[in-house]
């Protein structure tokens, strides 16, 4: 079996694979931070609950946006398993190119989707993840990593527009109408429906300035696809837990590597 963890700064999304097939997942708060005792307690009870014991464990891998949690929660899998651990950052193998200024600076994440992306859909692309930031990647024709943009997501930007003295604390809804009639609906319409404008708009200006066919694959993932999707192109294409799938690409890249 292979734990993945995702690292993320609102939570540790820990995915369970059998071979490629992924038999559990669950999330842990990345808030409060915790020791490396209690992540490790808490990684053993939720693969228990789970069906699954640190026995069974074969490898790891660990994918961070957060650094100061990155040992902590290897010591804590230190202490379950004495699997080999795979850490993402540089020198580890991708499988792909990554044409931007700097390739060091390309976190786990944006790694971790780019390699799950092209193996389910290829290249090119357009990626988006809906997380704490609104996370958008290009994958150029060669199948290449060539930069993307971020923007605040949707709670953030909900907890931005709560920050005004006389507007409320708003949560997102699937049903957002484009004219908001109430405060709450004002919010919601301006954050929801214009973020998924804002995505549409970047999704066509990279099309043009990299060249690429109009039927480009329009990928979504992360925890507030599930509100945009009704507001973005009907070809968008969502895959929940795509950056636990891109860290098993990444792991078995590098596992062949190994052997």
């Amino acid at each position: 079996m292979l734990l993945a963890i995702d690292i993320g700064n609102t939570n540790l999304h820990v995915g369970l694979f059998e071979e490629d097939d992924l038999r559990a997942e669950f999330c842990i708060s990345a808030t409060p931070p915790r020791s490396a005792d209690e992540y490790g307690w808490l990684l053993s009870s939720l693969m228990a609950r789970h069906g699954a014991s640190e026995k069974e464990i074969r490898g790891v891998i660990i994918g961070s946006v957060v650094p100061s949690l990155t040992q902590r929660v290897r010591a804590a899998v230190k202490e379950l398993t004495s699997a080999p651990i795979l850490t993402v950052g540089p020198g580890v193998k991708t499988g792909f190119p990554i044409r931007i200024d700097d390739p060091a600076q390309l976190g786990a994440d944006l790694a971790a989707t780019t390699a799950a992306t092209l193996a389910a859909v290829g290249a090119p692309a357009v990626v988006v993840d809906f997380g704490s930031a609104t996370v958008l990647s290009v994958i150029d024709k060669d199948g290449a990593y060539a930069g993307g943009s971020f923007l605040p997501g949707i709670g953030m930007s909900l907890e931005a527009l709560r920050s005004a003295e006389l507007l409320p604390e708003v949560s997102p809804e699937h049903t957002v109408q484009p004219l908001g009639r109430n405060t709450e609906d004002c919010m919601r319409a301006g954050v929801l429906r214009g973020q998924a404008l804002s995505v549409c708009g970047f999704f066509d200006l990279y099309k043009k300035a990299k060249d690429l066919p109009e039927q480009t694959p329009l990928v979504v993932t992360g925890g507030y696809a599930e509100y945009l999707l009704p507001y973005l192109p009907h070809r968008a294409k969502h895959i929940p837990h795509l950056t636990l799938l891109g860290l098993l690409q990444i792991y078995r890249l590098n596992e062949k590597r190994r052997s």
